[in-house]
């Protein structure tokens, strides 16, 4: 088991970080929000992991991110390529 990542936000960037999981509109990034929340909360990864239904791994991955580089990298990228084209048949 890896060694738990430890999250220790500013009082201002937890007040930051709870308004930006309020008013995300994508449940994803609500989601990775609450994960960093619950990490401030001195929550492992594998106590966060069945809270919010996602693997232990993906916690690890955005609280690391979130680590890297603050509010702005936790919400999910846009995979890349352009936009999927459907065409009738």
């Amino acid at each position: 088991m890896p060694a738990p990542i430890r999250i220790s936000p500013e009082e201002g960037e937890l007040a930051e970080l709870a308004r930006l999981c309020e008013e995300s509109p994508d449940p994803e990034t609500r989601s990775r929000y609450q994960m960093v929340l619950l990490a401030a909360q001195s929550k492992t990864a594998y106590e966060i992991a069945p809270m919010v239904l996602r693997s232990p791994d993906t916690v690890q991955r955005v609280l690391r991110r979130y680590l890297d580089g603050g509010t702005d990298a936790v919400p999910r990228k846009s995979p890349p390529g352009g936009q999927r084209v459907v065409t009738p048949e």
